[in-house]
């Protein structure tokens, strides 16, 4: 796997499956390769939870690996590996919603 994932807090849901769309919080570190620098959230003023269909490749495949084994209300931090981006990062995710 593309991903390492760490989780902070269960979530009590189900998990998704390819095709549906997931509505997630989430903060992203890696600013500059620097794993303890923050360079966006979905919490910053004027941003909203961002969604997306899993599976479709619509985001990079890390995010899809990682938020595919998560549950509805889990909070985990997905660590995105090198070969898969430019620059390693990782994002602290929460999932907050699974729309078929």
């Amino acid at each position: 796997m593309g991903v390492e994932k760490q989780v902070i807090r269960p979530g009590t849901g189900p998990k998704p499956t390819p095709g549906q769309t997931v509505t997630v919080h989430c903060t992203g570190y890696g600013k500059n390769g620097d794993l303890s620098e923050k360079f966006w959230s979905t919490k910053d003023p004027g941003q909203q939870p961002f969604s997306f269909q899993i599976g479709k490749g619509s985001v990079i495949k890390g995010w899809d690996e990682g938020v595919m084994g998560m549950q509805v209300a889990e909070v985990a931090r997905l660590r995105v590996l090198f070969h898969q981006t430019l620059n390693p990062f990782q994002v602290y995710l929460v999932v907050l919603q699974l729309h078929i």
